[in-house]
């Protein structure tokens, strides 16, 4: 039986001064944690705790989230990837780990820093190739956010992704009932403060569409993982970019989705990532 342990809050500060604060826990060799889009380093508390036994796990806060500074006009990657940086450096860990959009940061520093990490693992990386990723919902997102609809609007994101088979099927006007008692608590608050993250990162995916091949330039080991239940979109982004990436290797895991890291399957996730990541 593992004993549950808690973490210390710690921060650095990137390059344009944005504080970026991550969660310390566990001991062992450092292992850096980037999470996706709508969710912040509280979502991936319990993969870190499945972490801690092997690593010292720093759990960050991306830019925009709780326990770090804002966005920013000028938001760009490059400016997540500096974050990213400061946070290495500040802490000294050689290992990453990125979820979704996490992931699409990781694999994008890794890129212009080959140096930075010796081990990187990424799952399910938002990568668009040839348009793949699907698009055709941000409009509508946007149109509702300006309109003050946040719940429409995160709907528009949930139906037009559909990360989640099970979530796709259902119809709009149903979703939307389903979810409003839930913004009534500590959680959905917390969701409605990520809800204008969404755009420019997503921006930002669209903008890298169909770059994959400049992943050629990454020199560490890398592990890419991707789930046997997660839309085709995202195992074909994960196979190109381990098909770009000289020393990576591609994991398909069978009964898996795409919120595996954060929602469903943290210590399956913890597992590979001692495999790959260990001593």
């Amino acid at each position: 039986m593992k004993i549950k342990q808690a973490y210390r809050l710690d921060h650095a500060v990137s390059a344009d001064g944005t504080m970026i604060g991550y969660r310390r826990i566990g001991s062992g060799p450092g292992l850096i944690l980037v999470h996706g889009a709508f969710v912040s380093g509280h979502e991936y508390e319990k993969l870190a705790a499945e972490l801690a036994d092997a690593f010292t796990v720093y759990n960050i806060d991306r830019r925009g989230r709780r326990y770090s500074g804002p966005q920013g006009e000028r938001y760009s990657i490059a400016k997540e990837c500096e974050d990213l940086m400061a946070v290495r450096l500040a802490t000294g860990a050689t290992r990453l780990f990125g979820h979704s959009y996490g992931g699409l940061i990781a694999l994008e520093l890794a890129r212009t820093r080959p140096d930075a990490f010796a081990a990187i693992a990424v799952y399910e990386p938002a990568i668009s190739v040839g348009g793949a990723f699907p698009s055709d919902w941000l409009p509508a997102y946007k149109r509702a956010m300006e309109q003050g609809r946040e719940l429409s609007a995160f709907v528009h994101f949930l139906k037009g992704v559909a990360v989640s088979r099970r979530v796709s099927r259902v119809p709009a006007w149903l979703l939307k009932l389903l979810l409003l008692p839930s913004l009534l608590f500590w959680e959905g608050r917390k969701l409605k403060d990520k809800l204008p993250t969404l755009i420019k990162e997503m921006e930002e995916v669209f903008r890298l569409d169909s770059t994959v091949s400049a992943y050629a330039a990454i020199t560490a080991s890398t592990l890419v993982m991707a789930g046997g239940d997660s839309p085709a979109f995202l195992r074909q982004g994960a196979r190109a970019a381990a098909e770009a990436i000289p020393a990576a290797r591609l994991m398909l895991l069978k009964g898996l989705g795409h919120n595996a890291p954060d929602l469903f399957n943290q210590r399956v996730i913890a597992e590979r990532l001692k495999a790959f990541c260990g001593p």
